[in-house]
């Protein structure tokens, strides 16, 4: 009886640290988990720092200066960049740096590429620095018959204007001659 309370309780002990420490002994690292942007775009970054509590305390100095939309976003690298992301032109974001500025902050404008559906074939229309143009871009298209296009925003500001959902090479082929044929210069790319 003893021994079988003894052997349950060994059981248990193995049970436990198997669960509470997997990783124990371990000669390798935990893989890092990165996060996947999935949308392209622009952000302007005021700093980098190389632990949370910092970042969070510099966030908070950005906020209280009037940059309402500063987050922090943790890199692969594990650096966290207090940024402010959303920002759909080059024009808007040198503005923004410029407001930066003004109280202090060195920030830089970098691109985000997001992830794209690799492989999908698309139809490219054009690229178009704001909203507006490539909404008039858009509405050309649609005056000619060429329906259903949307925008893609560009890694570096601006936007795509394209249409994917195409079978095979030869049926985006035979949109490109009849996009070409009323005047669009358009082109096939591999997302």
């Amino acid at each position: 009886m003893r021994r079988t309370r003894l052997l349950a309780v060994l059981a248990g002990v193995v049970a436990t640290v198997a669960v509470l420490a997997p990783g124990a002994g371990s000669k390798t690292a935990a893989p890092q988990v990165c996060k996947v942007e999935y949308v392209s775009g622009l952000e302007v970054v005021f700093k980098r720092l190389s632990t949370h509590p910092p970042a969070v305390e510099f966030r908070n100095k950005v906020v209280a200066n009037g940059f309402q939309n500063a987050s922090i976003i943790e890199g692969c690298d594990g650096i966290f960049r207090v940024v402010v992301r959303g920002i759909e032109s080059f024009d808007i974001a040198v503005d923004l740096q410029a407001e930066a500025k003004t109280v202090n902050y060195d920030a830089s404008i970098e691109c985000i590429k997001g992830k794209d559906d690799v492989g999908e074939l698309e139809v490219v229309f054009g690229h178009s620095r704001t909203r507006a143009e490539a909404a008039d871009l858009v509405s050309r298209a649609a005056a000619s018959g060429f329906v259903g296009l949307q925008l893609e925003p560009d890694p570096c500001g601006g936007f795509e204007v394209m249409i994917h959902g195409f079978q095979d090479q030869n049926e985006a082929d035979d949109f490109v001659r009849e996009a070409t044929a009323h005047g669009f210069d358009v082109v096939i790319e591999k997302s």
